[in-house]
Parts: C-alpha cells; structure tokens; sequence
C-alpha cells in the first residue's frame, strides 16, 4: 500500500512492499484506538519454509508505524473515522490531499 499525503510546504510517502517469496500480503491503513493517529502496518505470509531445505517454517513479523499524528486536542477519539481524521488533518496540520495507492482520498 502507498499513502501518499500532500501537506501545504512539503509531500510525503509511505509504503509497504512484500519481497518476492510472499504468498499474502496485508497491508492496512488505521486509526489508533484514541483517534489521534494513523498508522500504516503490514504482514507477510509464506508459502515455504525457512531452512535452506524447507523444513523450517518461516516466521514473519507484522510492523507498524504512525503515518500522521494529530494535536492532542483534535483528537477524534474510540468512535472516529478515516474521513474524519483527514478533514482535522487539514484544519490542524496543513494536509492538502491524501491518496492510497494513487487514488484520492482527500478532499473526498
């Protein structure tokens, strides 16, 4: 998934890329729990072994990390939206547009 966001004086990006042994990849964009942020993660899921013969699974880990933090008092709290994120992104911290994977998202 990339998150391109366009703020008033600079632009920035952010992806997730499975390498090529991935048999799934789950990326998801989401609010934290408090509303304040949003943070982009992902997983792998293989569909081969590890060991050099295979016979070890293989282990992947999920990372995450927050794309954009709102002040603590714009935070929209547990019942928030992604619309809603954007929208006091904009008021409070300059966001012009936000696309995922090319397609545009803010301004709706």
């Amino acid at each position: 998934m990339n998150v391109t966001i366009t703020f008033k004086n600079r632009v920035e990006s952010f992806y997730t890329r499975a390498d090529g042994s991935a048999a799934l990849s789950k990326d998801v964009l989401e609010l934290t729990a408090d509303g304040s942020a949003t943070v982009l993660w992902s997983r792998l899921e293989f569909d081969r072994g590890g060991g050099d013969d295979g016979t070890k699974p293989r282990v992947e880990k999920g990372y995450s990390r927050e794309v954009l933090r709102l002040p603590p008092a714009a935070a929209l709290g547990p019942d928030g939206s992604l619309d809603e994120f954007w929208t006091r992104a904009a008021q409070h911290c300059d966001v012009v547009e936000v696309e995922l994977d090319g397609k545009l998202v803010y301004p709706f």
